[in-house]
């Protein structure tokens, strides 16, 4: 750190808010940015989503863009945070392997979640397909729902490890709302998977009860993968700002 960079408190960037006059100052991982001259801060308020004066580090990981933002030429640099003040960090190698792979701090999860919209949404579509056109069309369209539907399984599994490391990174396993309610539809979607996969697979659904059970349980994944994604999507761009 440079001899004569201004080190700052919390407390003392708190005092920066952007309200009635005031410059409008933020810290993003230690470092505190002037941001008053950004049109897009007028006020201390950014999107009537975030407000100056604070330590954004959580918030602005999980925002739509990254770092680069601060490379604006209406943002400057005007200060560090006094060392008992730093936030909590990541483990070295992953700030290092983040370093090299930025990539690999935002967009594991957005890009696991698509896999299971996409595979269970399709199971429900084949079921239609076959109760449709199945003693016609000559092909085992079943077959393939349930193929989708295993797929479906595994790569939402595989989208909860991804989020747990996003909570991690993003919010420093801070949860909240949305994503409280994510964990709860994202395991039950798991169970209510796994047991539609035993129903199928054990020939229960040769039984006509069975076989309407697993016809529901396909469609309540469709609606619950569906439910998912629109609780990502409110994260991400959320209707109502505050």
């Amino acid at each position: 750190m440079p001899k004569n960079e201004a080190q700052f408190s919390l407390e003392e960037v708190a005092k920066y808010d952007g309200a009635e006059g005031r410059s409008a100052y933020i810290v993003f991982e230690d470092t505190v940015y002037d941001v008053t001259a950004s049109p897009l801060w007028a006020e201390g308020s950014h999107m009537n989503k975030h407000r100056a004066g604070v330590d954004l580090t959580d918030q602005l990981q999980s925002a739509p863009h990254f770092a680069e933002v601060f490379n604006q030429p209406n943002i400057k640099k005007v200060g560090v945070l006094k060392p008992d003040q730093h936030s909590s960090e990541l483990p070295r190698f992953m700030q290092v392997l983040f370093s090299f792979f930025p990539m690999l701090r935002r967009h594991p999860h957005p890009i696991s979640v698509h896999f299971p919209t996409a595979y269970l949404s399709t199971a429900l579509l084949f079921l239609i397909l076959d109760y449709l056109l199945g003693k016609t069309a000559g092909v085992n369209f079943d077959i393939f729902a349930f193929v989708l539907l295993i797929l479906g399984v595994l790569s939402a599994a595989a989208s909860v490890g991804t989020g747990y490391l996003t909570l991690w990174v993003n919010y420093r396993l801070k949860k909240p709302q949305l994503v409280r309610w994510k964990i709860r539809l994202a395991l039950t979607l798991i169970g209510l998977g796994i047991l539609a996969i035993i129903t199928k697979a054990t020939g229960l659904t040769s039984l006509a009860f069975f076989c309407w059970a697993y016809n529901i349980l396909i469609l309540l994944l469709a609606l619950l993968v569906m439910g998912l994604g629109y609780l990502g999507g409110m994260m991400v761009f959320p209707t109502k700002l505050r």
